[in-house]
């Protein structure tokens, strides 16, 4: 964690200077930034998603829906990200417009996931 904190705050050094001098660069080193660090971020995913995994198989719980979960938070990291993006270029209609559509694709993803809870709810409820 420290080491993407570090990079974060060298990268936000470079790029506030960037901005004064060459803002086309400034934009370009923000993105390679973002780059570096969702590579240093989603280095030790692998651990966590079969973590997930075997807590499902222990509570009986599907792995398609837990797949569908994860594709979900996945959605909505890109979206968040994508909508700071547009926010940091001024486009804050277009920001509005991709959380938007982020937040129905996930509720769309969701559905399945929503109705299996309600099953297991009613089976808990009915032992």
């Amino acid at each position: 964690m420290l080491k993407i904190f570090l990079i974060a705050l060298i990268g936000l050094a470079v790029i506030v200077l960037l901005k004064e001098l060459k803002p086309e660069f400034a934009l370009l080193l923000k993105f390679a930034t973002l780059l570096l660090l969702g590579f240093l971020a989603f280095t030790g995913i692998g651990d966590a998603v079969s973590e997930i995994f075997s807590l499902g198989e222990s509570v009986s719980i599907d792995n398609a829906l837990l797949k569908i979960l994860l594709k979900a938070l996945g959605l909505c990291l890109v979206a968040q990200i994508a909508s700071d993006i547009c926010k940091d270029c001024g486009e804050s209609a277009l920001s509005t417009g991709v959380e938007l559509a982020g937040k129905l694709s996930i509720v769309i993803m969701a559905l399945p996931v929503a109705a299996q809870l309600i099953e297991i709810s009613l089976e808990w409820i009915n032992t």
